[in-house]
């Protein structure tokens, strides 16, 4: 299975949110990092087809080896995704586990299947012990894990993570990190987040954004190599990046802030 990105370019008006974006996708977690504005929920919204590109190609190739574009195959495609987006729209008057319900039947799932994956979805992501609380009166956090069940919801073969972890406390955080780990066999996973410490140990490939451009893409010890050396040389190269100077090998402002644990970029 893979799913190849060609030269996806989205543009707002004169503001160029993503530049020809190329990549090739496999099983295995990859995460996308960049600050606010970077093109990932763009990139993301491009991909489950919430948002048209205007210029590029995806391409789903199964493990038949049968390449289609996802345009084409429509709603064959949108059946292996599995998308949470960074603002979910969740019904307020829903219980828990009404949604759960009523995004089986959305998705075209079985009584039994929906039986059998429900509880252990909200298990997963500490819901399961209040299954009957109103949407409407949860705490952003519980919210945020009710969006990352539905979107596990059908086991599907891609899933698009925008921001998953944000709002939730340090124990949360290591135990959806955990979470999406251990289902991410045969699966293709994209991770969109600001912190490092949710991905470093976790993904194949962190893929870089600046502008809407792949500033970097390379497995995280590739990337960690490359701000390897004492602090006085990582701040010298930093300063020569934001003063535009690029000699060297440089990793953009955002990442090198960005490896201290728990700090989010500005």
């Amino acid at each position: 299975m893979k799913l190849a990105l060609n030269g996806v370019t989205k543009s707002y008006g004169s503001n160029l949110a993503l530049n020809a974006f190329t990549a090739t996708l496999e099983p295995g977690i990859y995460a996308l990092l960049g600050p606010n504005g970077s093109g990932k929920s763009t990139l993301m919204n491009i991909i489950t087809d919430n948002l048209k590109a205007d210029y590029g190609s995806i391409t789903y190739t199964s493990d038949e080896g049968v390449s289609e574009n996802v345009l084409k195959m429509g709603v064959r495609f949108r059946e292996k995704l599995g998308f949470m987006p960074q603002y979910p729209g969740l019904y307020p008057n829903f219980s828990i586990e009404r949604f759960m319900w009523y995004m089986a039947a959305l998705k075209g799932m079985t009584k039994e299947v929906a039986l059998e994956q429900i509880p252990a979805i909200l298990k997963a992501v500490e819901l399961d012990d209040v299954p009957r609380h109103k949407i409407g009166a949860l705490s952003g956090g519980m919210k945020q894990r009710l969006a990352l069940a539905q979107a596990v919801l059908g086991d599907p073969e891609i899933l698009i993570l925008d921001e998953p972890t944000a709002g939730l406390d340090p124990k949360q955080r290591i135990s959806i990190r955990n979470y999406i780990s251990r289902i991410a066999f045969n699966k293709i996973v994209l991770i969109a987040t600001h912190v490092v410490p949710d991905v470093e140990f976790i993904a194949r490939d962190i893929i870089m954004l600046k502008k809407g451009v792949i500033a970097d893409n390379a497995p995280p010890t590739e990337l960690l190599k490359k701000i390897e050396g004492g602090a006085a040389d990582r701040h010298a190269r930093t300063l020569d990046f934001l003063n535009g100077k690029r000699g060297g090998t440089i990793l953009p402002r955002f990442f090198l802030f960005s490896c201290i644990p728990g700090k989010f970029v500005a």
